[in-house]
């Protein structure tokens, strides 16, 4: 007999006001929640509890990288570069599920989305470096296509 658990669910990994403060209007506050997610995520890494990891990560991606409203994305952005950071060397193992919401954010409609998306990759590089090869060419495209950006801020991150 084959017994099947169900998979973790990022609401009950990620406590609601870290939810809230991610989408928040305010840098400070999506930052900070930023860190709780870091935190959250080093501990169920020494935990070694993938599960809950996958879907930290999931309700990143599809509940704020993929959301209609800005502040979403942007808090997406900064939560999965902070959850590679507290992944440290397991961050590779990760990196399917991490780096292609935020290649895609860099063509955003929205030009703080796309520096957030810049700044997001450049955090994850520096946390994973060689594991990084592998989407060498997507973020090749990416970033040649944000230098002619139309945003100077973006052309500039």
């Amino acid at each position: 007999m084959v017994v099947a658990f169900p998979m973790a669910d990022g609401l009950s990994v990620i406590p609601a006001s870290v939810v809230r403060n991610l989408s928040d209007k305010l840098y400070e506050k999506r930052k900070n929640a930023a860190l709780e997610v870091e935190n959250i995520v080093k501990q169920l890494t020494v935990a070694g509890d993938h599960d809950k990891i996958t879907a930290v990560i999931n309700l990143l991606t599809n509940e704020f990288t993929f959301s209609p409203q800005a502040n979403h994305r942007k808090g997406g952005l900064i939560g999965l570069a902070a959850a590679t950071v507290g992944l440290t060397s397991e961050a590779a193992q990760h990196l399917e599920q991490i780096v292609p919401p935020v290649l895609n954010s860099f063509s955003d409609l929205d030009g703080r989305v796309r520096y957030y998306a810049c700044e997001a990759l450049y955090n994850i590089a520096k946390v994973v470096r060689g594991d990084f090869i592998v989407f060498f060419n997507q973020i090749f495209d990416a970033l040649c296509k944000l230098s002619a950006d139309s945003d100077p801020n973006v052309q500039s991150a």
